[in-house]
């Protein structure tokens, strides 16, 4: 029994769109490889822009079959990071994929993909692998794959999210701390924080990591710390001044 291409679940998630210029034929698709009796022209189908020739299954065949072709043109799955089946298609914004990512069940059902993007550049579509376990499953990020592990990353997460309260992405990601942070932050805290990311610091999936976290929530709280800040400076300095003036009558009731 063959399995399911990529091609084929997003085209079917697409709602199977109409592929226009289809032939008879007997041969194989371009992209994906598979045999078909039906496709359109690659030349029809692929712009001067393409440059996946290493990702394409028959580079011999000068056809793709309508479902490569069907995805290849379609709009949404070029710009935007997405998780689909055979049924559903869920595009992403930045802010929506720490849920999809790691709730995948709440969402698919059965073989599906999961494309990302942060340049919106690069077609992920016909490269993502095909996965069945919401898990522990491979996400196509542009020109590179890599396995997503939940059960693993969640705790990661949990704690970078922690962090970033304290230190910018920028730190966390290269490990280049400021001091006052780390002592703000606790050093004992902050040791037990950076053993794990130590682990993980320079792969794929903790760029990822880095590159989800939501920053409208950090600056939110940046802000309120800011303003409880200033309100103790102030508070502390109109103490002071009360403590000079009770002092200063004091002086003079001496007198």
């Amino acid at each position: 029994m063959r399995t399911i291409t990529n091609t084929e679940i997003l085209y079917s998630a697409l709602g199977n769109p109409k592929v226009e210029n289809l032939e008879s034929i007997d041969t194989n698709c371009l992209i994906c490889g598979k045999h078909i009796a039906e496709g359109a022209k690659a030349k029809k189908v692929l712009s001067s822009n393409f440059t996946n020739w290493g990702d394409c299954k028959d580079r011999i065949s000068q056809y793709i079959c309508k479902e490569c072709a069907g995805v290849i043109k379609a709009r949404e799955v070029r710009v935007n990071s997405f998780v689909a089946d055979a049924n559903n298609l869920y595009l992403l914004k930045k802010n929506d994929i720490e849920d999809y990512l790691f709730n995948l069940g709440k969402y698919v059902t059965g073989e599906f993909v999961v494309g990302i993007t942060q340049s919106f550049k690069k077609h992920n579509s016909f490269r993502c692998k095909v996965n069945s376990d919401p898990k522990r499953y491979f996400i196509r990020e542009e020109d590179r794959e890599y396995v997503f592990d939940v059960n693993k990353l969640k705790r990661v997460y949990e704690y970078l999210n922690d962090a970033y309260l304290q230190f910018s992405k920028d730190e966390l990601q290269t490990g280049n701390y400021k001091m006052i942070s780390i002592e703000q932050f606790g050093l004992e805290k902050f040791a037990a924080y950076e053993d794990l990311f130590r682990q993980y610091r320079g792969s794929a999936q903790f760029n990822l990591l880095i590159y989800m976290m939501n920053s409208e929530k950090r600056n939110e709280y940046v802000k309120a710390k800011q303003k409880a800040q200033k309100e103790e400076k102030a508070r502390l300095k109109a103490l002071e001044k009360e403590k000079k003036k009770a002092a200063k009558t004091k002086q003079i009731s001496l007198f």
